[in-house]
């Protein structure tokens, strides 16, 4: 069974929030797929500035500033609550480091080492944000993923451990909830912002100039359940305005399914418009809106590993209070077409 994913965007209407340049993206407009991905790549490429690795220290005040002035730390910050310690700008840039708090340096999103601490991406600001040294350290070239026995966790819960995401077993890093989505649409920009040099990467999250089908499968879901915040577009307009480019995936989220959507690049007009899922995200039950006149002949919820969870077939509505946060599919077949649409269950 091919991987359970949809456009969904045609489910979640996108909303623009960020300063995007008056026509930055009209030559994406109405496409999908490969075509989409490679015209993203032409407009995210062009005219783009290498500020250098040096150049990051003195970007870093104007990308990564929190309302009070400190440093926007996605390794120790804790959204909606209070951060264990904060950096100063300048005065807390590492040097050396012993435990955590000791100073702030230069983390790749994606190891340097995966892609041979190569140029433009050795320096590209979307990916190289500023951790604390010592956590940042800790994570060392570990793929990003959900630890399920950690053997270390930082003072804002970030976790180093043994991976309980399901295709990969090995040792992972794993941020807090409220940055996942941060990170997962960072590495989707640098598949598009770098796909020709990406066969030659190495790393446990890319194989074969892609990313493997664990880590597409859980940035999907991080992508989903951690939507795009206010810090995310602000700094894409702030990055915009020292390196020239855009991650075009804060600015359109949907453009994710469009792109690594397993209906992506056909036409699913059709097949689409037989019926709706609300609410998405749910959290107690789902409800099905089937077009005027027509029936599935059969109905089931997969999880991401497309495992069926649920067979439905004659009911409108279903309950999911039963199942763990994340992202699933509902399948309705209606006189041999299959129709999918993306659920995002939330607790």
């Amino acid at each position: 069974m091919k991987k359970l994913f949809l456009l969904i965007g045609l489910l979640l209407p996108s909303v623009i929030f960020a300063q995007i340049p008056l026509g930055y993206y009209d030559s994406a407009a109405g496409l999908t797929g490969t075509p989409l991905k490679n015209t993203l790549h032409d407009i995210i490429s062009a005219g783009t500035i290498n500020i250098g690795y040096d150049g990051l220290w003195t970007a870093y005040p104007r990308t990564d500033k929190k309302a009070n002035g400190k440093v926007w730390d996605m390794y120790s910050d804790i959204p909606g609550g209070t951060a264990p310690y904060e950096f100063t700008f300048v005065t807390n840039q590492c040097g050396n480091y012993n435990s955590e708090n000791d100073c702030y340096n230069r983390e790749h999103s994606v190891p340097a080492s995966w892609f041979s601490d190569a140029s433009p991406m050795y320096s590209d600001l979307f990916h190289v944000v500023p951790t604390d040294g010592w956590v940042n350290n800790k994570r060392s070239n570990y793929p990003f993923g959900e630890v399920g026995t950690a053997s270390w966790t930082s003072l804002n819960g970030s976790k180093l451990g043994t991976s309980d995401f399901p295709g990969y077993t090995g040792t992972v890093f794993e941020p807090i909830d409220s940055f996942k989505g941060d990170f997962a649409r960072i590495y989707f920009y640098m598949c598009v912002r770098y796909k020709d040099e990406l066969p030659s990467w190495t790393g446990e999250s890319f194989s074969g100039g892609n990313l493997t089908i664990w880590a597409e499968n859980m940035f999907l879901q991080w992508n989903a359940l951690d939507p795009v915040s206010q810090k995310e577009r602000d700094r894409n307009d702030s990055v915009y305005q020292i390196q020239h480019n855009r991650n075009p995936f804060v600015d359109n989220p949907e453009w994710i399914y469009a792109i690594w959507g397993p209906t992506a690049g056909t036409d699913e007009e059709s097949a689409v418009n037989y019926f709706n899922v609300f609410p998405s995200p749910a959290t107690n039950s789902v409800n099905l809106d089937f077009r005027s006149g027509t029936k599935p002949d059969e109905a089931y919820l997969f999880d991401l590993q497309g495992r069926k969870l649920l067979t439905f077939t004659g009911e409108q509505s279903f309950s999911v209070e039963d199942l763990p946060s994340g992202f699933y599919v509902v399948k309705c077949i209606f006189s041999n077409i299959a129709s999918e649409k993306a659920l995002i269950v939330t607790h």
